[in-house]
């Protein structure tokens, strides 16, 4: 078999069992599909190599000990112990074990076969007639790379976009699947929500993309629109009820949570420090103070309300750092909060000067004259 074929075997294997589109990972594994064939000095690998392609003609023949369930073995047991002192070598360590192991498997269809279970001799090959299997360089070969290569550009491209699930579940719009994307991409990218439903509030149609910044209740999710909150899901208190919900990775941000004490301190001064140029950045937790007057706390019922106060304590679900301050930053409090940060690589957000954090999108009219919710927008 062709290198070429090996090539795009093992790469297309390896991006398919991962899920993965890193380019580092796929090649590493591609690249491992030429590692069977250091058995015999005409390959790609026996030329690199040629003192252990010598070794492997003098033992024996091409196919034999270097394709077989054995290799892959030694191969997956040194890639992974090497994981031991090298963490972040595990993906390649599972790209090279694939990609090895696939790339001598597909000479399972070749005239000759393999013998997988060296040490014993016995030949492995596929199909039976021996006029169907193929042969290196062969017009069979050039027709099976052609149908590898399109499999290949369409895993890739399916992987890039979230993989097999989430395009699964951007098919039945399920909130599991945005769930499953925001717990998979969500520390490293923002995550972005397209929604239909309707507003709770009056049942004014919803439709348009939103900011996830976290998950709330049983398949709810709090989302960001026009500088502005909601909560999306079907439990009484969403301010969006959903009909259907996909979502998208979107650009690069990382997401990071730190833990802050508050022991009779004043919240503006411990929480000022959070507030950093190109990030989004909420609040959740509990305090309790002296003397909260509940009057002073804002409620708009057309979105989500992330501070709540009683007489004796604040409770916070992802509110917007400004609101924070501006609202009860003069307050003494004692308790504990996390502060989460959306934080872009590159800043896409801005300041707008008016306490919204970002221009989340600018809303539109619905066909009945209602304003709509949605409809991202982002400064570049």
């Amino acid at each position: 078999m062709l290198g070429i074929s090996h090539l795009l075997i093992s790469g297309t294997t390896t991006a398919l069992f991962l899920g993965t589109a890193e380019p580092s990972v796929i090649l590493s594994g591609a690249i491992a599909g030429l590692l069977p064939d250091i058995d015999t000095s005409l390959s790609p690998a026996g030329r690199m190599f040629p003192w252990i392609a010598a070794i492997f003609e003098s033992k024996q023949g091409h196919r034999g000990a270097s394709h077989s369930l054995l290799a892959s073995a030694l191969i997956a047991s040194t890639c992974y112990a090497a994981t031991f002192f090298f963490p972040w070598f595990l993906p390649y360590a599972s790209a090279i074990t694939i990609g090895f192991s696939f790339g001598w498997f597909a000479d399972v269809f070749t005239q000759g076969g393999v013998e997988m279970f060296w040490p014993v001799h016995l030949l492995c090959v596929c199909p039976g007639n021996r006029n169907l299997r193929l042969r290196t360089g062969s017009n069979g070969e050039y027709i099976v790379l052609a149908f590898l290569i399109a499999i290949a550009l369409t895993i890739f491209s399916v992987n890039s976009h979230g993989g097999l699930f989430t395009q699964f579940n951007r098919l039945i719009a399920s909130p599991s699947g945005v769930v499953h994307l925001y717990n998979e991409q969500g520390d490293t990218h923002k995550i972005i929500a397209t929604i239909q439903g309707v507003r709770s509030s009056d049942r004014a149609k919803i439709e348009g993309k939103f900011l996830l910044v976290q998950q709330s209740g049983n398949n709810g999710f709090i989302v960001l629109s026009d500088g502005k909150l909601y909560k999306a899901s079907n439990e009484p208190d969403a301010q969006i009820l959903i009909e259907n919900i996909t979502a998208d990775v979107g650009d690069t941000a990382v997401t990071s949570i730190e833990s802050v004490n508050l022991d009779d301190e004043p919240i503006n001064t411990v929480l000022t420090k959070f507030s950093r140029s190109g990030a989004l950045v909420f609040v959740s937790g509990q305090l309790t103070s002296d003397d909260i007057d509940t009057t002073t706390i804002p409620h708009d019922p057309y979105q989500f309300q992330s501070i709540k106060a009683s007489k004796e304590s604040y409770t916070l679900e992802a509110a917007p750092l400004e609101q924070v301050l501006s609202v009860i930053g003069d307050e003494f409090g004692t308790g504990v909060l996390q502060v989460r940060s959306i934080n872009s690589t590159v800043n896409t957000q801005g300041s707008r000067g008016d306490g919204e954090q970002g221009r989340w999108g600018a809303g539109g009219q619905g066909s009945r004259g209602e304003r709509v919710m949605g409809n991202l927008v982002k400064d570049d």
